[in-house]
């Protein structure tokens, strides 16, 4: 097990020592998969897509597969400005508009996030982001802390 880590370590080590640059710019498109955590012992798979409309803009839509109590699946969009720091390490803001289908009912979540890309390479990052999100159903509020994986091309 220890080997199994210290080749994962490695992997994730020797990109991020290079000299490269992310590729986000006008035009680019990125692919995203992500995890969810809540509170409970809920996990949710979160698909996406997204465009760069600007160097800093990205328009994006979501899907959500959740495997709990009560949510089925849902869709959404999202739009993220990101901050160029001159790093690998790209910060934004974003906020999301989410339509949900639960077994008992439907309702539409909103809310702001702020979020982190670091880049392993030019076109992989890690993404970790923290969203705050109301419903249109009830006076639920909920803070999720999401993360994954996005790709660009």
């Amino acid at each position: 097990m220890k080997k199994i880590l210290v080749v994962i370590l490695i992997i994730l080590v020797i990109p991020a020592s290079s000299y490269a640059f992310p590729m986000i710019y006008a035009g680019a498109q990125q692919l995203q998969f992500g995890f969810e955590f809540r509170e409970s012992d809920d996990w949710n798979l979160q698909f996406g897509y997204g465009n760069f409309v600007t160097d800093e803009l990205l328009l994006g839509a979501l899907f959500t597969y959740s495997d709990n109590v009560n949510t089925t699946w849902s869709i959404g969009a999202t739009m993220e400005h990101h901050f160029h720091l001159g790093t690998m390490t790209f910060p934004y803001l974003a906020a999301f508009l989410i339509y949900e289908d639960y077994d008992s009912g439907n309702h539409v979540r909103f809310g702001p996030a702020v979020g982190v890309n670091h880049f392993l390479t030019d076109y992989l990052s890690i993404d970790l982001r923290a969203r705050y999100l109301l419903s249109t159903n009830s006076r639920d509020e909920d803070l999720e802390i999401t993360g994954g994986l996005r790709i660009l091309f």
